[in-house]
């Protein structure tokens, strides 16, 4: 049985990373100015296409899969799980280390907010899913 909520999820994740990786693939030095990356020659381009583009092409990838049936639904969660978690951890411990959001931007600010979300909703949609995968 497929919920709207687990089915919504997914669709917006797909949504969300594949403008991550177009955006980032297309005009790496745009994206990358607002993160406070300041990119030196093609070195700098190609990491920004590999780290987000790729990484999120990859997500993109899986939550469209998960929706097509060709792999599990929880698969797709379980991947939008451990990008939006190692995020949102990653960011954290940066937070502790850093002493604070003080100089943080705006955008940074924002994905503290987006990370969250993204890891809540995932784990939520996969404990969704998973019980009603469960025989009655």
């Amino acid at each position: 049985m497929k919920t709207a909520f687990v089915t919504g999820f997914l669709v917006v994740s797909a949504l969300f990373t594949a403008w991550t990786s177009w955006s980032s693939f297309v005009a790496p030095d745009h994206f990358a100015k607002p993160l406070g990356y300041l990119l030196a020659g093609v070195d700098g381009r190609n990491e920004i296409r590999a780290q987000y583009g790729g990484f999120f092409l990859a997500v993109t990838v899986a939550s469209v899969l998960a929706l097509a049936g060709t792999i599990p639904r929880q698969a797709g969660l379980v991947v939008n799980a451990v990008l939006f978690g190692g995020l949102i951890a990653g960011r954290l411990i940066s937070l502790t280390i850093d002493g604070g959001m003080h100089g943080y931007g705006p955008i940074i600010r924002a994905l503290f907010f987006i990370d969250s979300i993204g890891f809540i909703l995932s784990i939520t949609a996969f404990s969704i899913d998973r019980l009603l995968a469960k025989p009655r």
